[in-house]
């Protein structure tokens, strides 16, 4: 992974599910907004790429892939979403607040894929600030 170098901050929040990321970032979000900054929230996976809404189905248990498939489709749903919204607005100077990044791929993707091959598919992306 590499360093943000594109000028916004980019601010991640990870968890297990009900832990209150989605809550905390909302919040962080808000407390910008009142500072009359830029700022932009997101989440992963995405529900508009065709990525995101297949990843979707299998933890929905709709479909069933094997786990390096999964993991696969984590991937091309990042590399999408950091190239459509979230290094776009960065090169703005845009604050990007995502709910969920790499390092949930790391800790939920690890159960059934090694941690070298995964921090390896996510090696081209940014390093959250």
């Amino acid at each position: 992974m590499k360093k943000n170098s594109y000028g916004g901050l980019f601010i991640v929040f990870e968890g297990l599910d009900g832990s209150g990321q989605s809550t905390q970032a909302a919040l962080l979000k808000e407390y910008f907004l009142t500072q009359s900054r830029r700022v932009f929230l997101t989440k992963e996976p995405t529900l508009w790429t065709k990525d995101g809404r297949r990843i979707k189905e299998i933890l929905d248990e709709k479909e069933s892939i094997a786990p390096l498939k999964l993991q696969e489709l984590f991937v091309a749903d990042r590399a999408e979403h950091l190239a459509r919204e979230i290094i776009p607005a960065l090169r703005q100077g845009i604050i990007v607040i995502c709910d969920r990044y790499f390092f949930s791929t790391i800790a939920f993707g690890g159960l059934d894929t090694s941690i070298d091959k995964l921090v390896q598919m996510n090696d081209e992306f940014i390093y959250p600030d």
